[in-house]
C-alpha cells in the first residue's frame, strides 16, 4: 500500500513545471456516530427518538442549521430532530425516522445550510411499525415538513381551541339576547304582573275566538289562535323569569330557568316543560288540531301560570 502511494505521488504533476495544474484537497471528511440507549430489541418504532453522538475530524461549520442527507428515495430514514450539543469535531443529536424497514445508510451526509460538510460511515438502522409500548411517541413528515409532536396533539390543540372559541361565542351570543330581553320588557311594560298580565291576555283573545261558537274554526283561525296563545304565555315566560322566551328553543329555555330557579323549579318544570310540548305540536300539525283542542291547551296554560304564581309568589 505505501509502495502504490509512492507511485502515485511520483506520477502527480509538480505544480512549478511548465503546464502542470495546482488542485486543493476538497475531500469530505468522515464521522463516525454512535448510537445511545438502544431498545431491548434492537428496533425503533417509527417516529421514535434516537439519541446519537457523532465525531470525527474538525470541520469549521457556518451555522446550528444541521441535518442529514439521503439519497431522494431514501430521505426520510433517517431526519435530524433536533441538536443538543455541537462543536467542530462532534455534535449529539436526536434523530428519528419516518419509514419502517432495515436500512442501510450508506450514502449518508450531514450538511450545514443545504452543504454538505461530512460523510457518515455506513451503518443500519431497523425501524418497525407497530407501536408495542405507551412510552413510544410516534410522529412523522407532514408534506415533507419536520414536526416535534405528533399529528394528534396539533389536532387536540386545534379542536380545544375551536370549542373554546365557539363557547366564548355562545357566552356573548346569550349576554346579547338577555341584553333584548330587558329592551323587550321596556317595550311591554305595564302596571300588572306576569301573572295578572297573562290572564288579562288571554281573556281578550277568549272574546275574538268564542270556544262555545257552533261549528269549527277556519284553518286561519285556528293558526291565528294557536299563534296568539304561544306568544302570550312566552310574554309571560318572559317577564316572569327574565329569559328571552321569544327566541330560545324549549330546551334551553327549561335549563336556564331550572338553573335560576333551582328552589321551586322541581314543583312546576314538568308542567311547563309538557305545555310547550303540547304548544310545538299544535302549531306544527294544525290540520288535526279541533276547537276543543285550543280551549284544552288554553286551560293548561292557565293551570301552568297559576302553580308558578303559588310557588313563586305565595310560598315566599
Amino acid at each position: 500500500m505505501a509502495k502504490a502511494k509512492e507511485q502515485q505521488t511520483s506520477q502527480t504533476p509538480n505544480s512549478d513545471e511548465p503546464g502542470s495544474v495546482s488542485e486543493s484537497n476538497t475531500e469530505t471528511p468522515t464521522w463516525s456516530c454512535l448510537i445511545k440507549n438502544s431498545p431491548k430489541d434492537g428496533q425503533w418504532t417509527v417516529g421514535e427518538l434516537i439519541d446519537m453522538s457523532c465525531e470525527g475530524p474538525t470541520v469549521a461549520f457556518q451555522s446550528t442549521d444541521l441535518q442529514f442527507k439521503l439519497p431522494e428515495k431514501a430521505q426520510y430514514q433517517l431526519k435530524i430532530v433536533t441538536v443538543d450539543k455541537q462543536t467542530d469535531n462532534q455534535i449529539e443529536l436526536k434523530a428519528t425516522s419516518y419509514n419502517a424497514g432495515q436500512h442501510p445508510l450508506k450514502e449518508l451526509f450531514l450538511t450545514d445550510q443545504g452543504q454538505e460538510r461530512v460523510q457518515i460511515e455506513s451503518f443500519t438502522l431497523p425501524v418497525k411499525s407497530v407501536l408495542e409500548s405507551k412510552e413510544q411517541k410516534p410522529f412523522g413528515p407532514v408534506m415533507a415538513v419536520k414536526m416535534t409532536y405528533p399529528p394528534w396533539v396539533w389536532m387536540s390543540v386545534l379542536i380545544t381551541l375551536l370549542i373554546v372559541l365557539l363557547f366564548a361565542f355562545f357566552r356573548l351570543r346569550r349576554r346579547s339576547q338577555m341584553k333584548k330581553v330587558l329592551e323587550a320588557l321596556k317595550e311591554h311594560n305595564t302596571a300588572l304582573g306576569p301573572y295578572n298580565q297573562f290572564n288579562k291576555d288571554i281573556r281578550l283573545l277568549s272574546r275574538d275566538y268564542m270556544f262555545d261558537k257552533k261549528g269549527g274554526w277556519t284553518k286561519e283561525q285556528k293558526e291565528k289562535y294557536l299563534e296568539s296563545l304561544d306568544q302570550i304565555f312566552r310574554m309571560y315566560v318572559l317577564r316572569e323569569f327574565f329569559v328571552p322566551a321569544l327566541t330560545w328553543n324549549d330546551r334551553l329555555l327549561l335549563k336556564t330557568i331550572s338553573k335560576q330557579d333551582k328552589k321551586y323549579f322541581q314543583k312546576y318544570g314538568s308542567e311547563l316543560k309538557k305545555l310547550l310540548a303540547e304548544l310545538n305540536r299544535a302549531q306544527k300539525d294544525q290540520e288535526k288540531v279541533q276547537v276543543h283542542d285550543c280551549k284544552q291547551l288554553t286551560q293548561m296554560a292557565q293551570r301552568v301560570t297559576q302553580t308558578v304564581w303559588k310557588v313563586r309568589k305565595v310560598q315566599k
